[in-house]
């Protein structure tokens, strides 16, 4: 007999989490909330112990969890997707291993998706955290405060909440999940898919934490791999919307091309790494100073570049 559907399915992915699972499951399981939930855990292969502390808990909360074994390692991407595609509760929870809940987040999150037919997803702001030190790096959370997004604004200004924060229809998921051409940022495209017919509500509190560490998946957006992602993103908006959502891409672009630019400057491609920067400030001059910083850092001696990039990295 085939188990009644939850009311919310939690999508946790994990890679070599050893030290943070636990802490994130804890923050999960101890969460005060009047419906049926599942967490549906995508243990990704790790080779640390991640996978024998999440049978720990599955042995304690045998109804509650389902491990998503993985026999060799699939990469974030498809991990996420087949996680996400495996969720069977009307509304899907994103959490990364690593991060943290705070206390009311499933509660909130869920009234709020069910006072509001109108919105497919709600997000809320998350603090940043140094996981050495414990130390508050950022709130991250929208520059303009609204209570409703469209996907203008994802458009417009990017992945503005982070993805631990978000919780969706089910029904909104795209049965085709994510495209394989995506190789990192597959948080930013799944969150356009969903959000094509319906809006994005938001709570204006910190109801997660973020851990930045080395290993996080954030640490990782850099590069050819990051700007080939958000030009396919990019194409495909444009094929699907027409010129008119075109014409705001231009903080996409401009991101895009610094990263590229920063990335090949690191790299010591300096000619590459100026030819990147100079097409960021051509597609918005005035994006961030990040641009001319390291524009600068591209004409300026070796030595001198490699101590300007040191102070930007500290």
């Amino acid at each position: 007999m085939t188990p009644p559907e939850p009311k919310l399915s939690i999508a946790v992915t994990t890679y070599n989490h050893e030290q943070f699972i636990a802490r994130a499951l804890d923050s999960i399981l101890t969460q005060q909330v009047a419906f049926d939930y599942e967490i549906v855990i995508g243990e990704d292969c790790s080779r640390d112990s991640t996978l024998a502390i999440i049978y720990s808990y599955k042995k304690k909360f045998p109804e509650r969890i389902r491990i998503l074994e993985r026999n060799k390692n699939l990469g974030y991407v498809r991990n996420f997707d087949e996680t996400l595609k495996a969720c069977r509760g009307t509304y899907i929870a994103i959490a990364d291993g690593d991060d943290i809940m705070l206390p009311g987040k499933l509660q909130k999150q869920v009234d709020f998706l069910d006072r509001h037919p109108e919105a497919v997803m709600v997000g809320h702001d998350a603090r940043s955290f140094d996981s050495s030190t414990g130390k508050t790096i950022r709130i991250i959370c929208p520059r303009r405060k609204k209570d409703f997004y469209r996907i203008e604004d994802l458009i417009l200004h990017g992945s503005f909440f982070a993805n631990s924060s978000k919780m969706f229809r089910r029904a909104h998921l795209p049965p085709e999940g994510i495209d394989p051409s995506i190789k990192i940022i597959a948080d930013w495209y799944i969150t356009l898919q969903i959000v094509k017919k319906g809006q994005i509500g938001y709570i204006h509190e910190t109801l997660c934490e973020y851990r930045i560490h080395p290993s996080s998946i954030m640490q990782t957006l850099k590069g050819k791999s990051d700007f080939e992602d958000k030009m396919f993103i990019l194409n495909m908006l444009r094929k699907e919307y027409g010129e008119r959502i075109a014409g705001l891409f231009h903080n996409q672009l401009a991101y895009a091309y610094l990263i590229y630019g920063i990335h090949e400057l690191n790299s010591g491609r300096v000619a590459s790494a100026r030819e990147k920067l100079l097409e960021s400030i051509k597609q918005k001059f005035n994006y961030t100073p990040g641009q001319y910083y390291y524009l600068l850092a591209s004409y300026s001696p070796s030595p001198l570049r490699k101590y300007l990039l040191n102070i930007r990295k500290s």
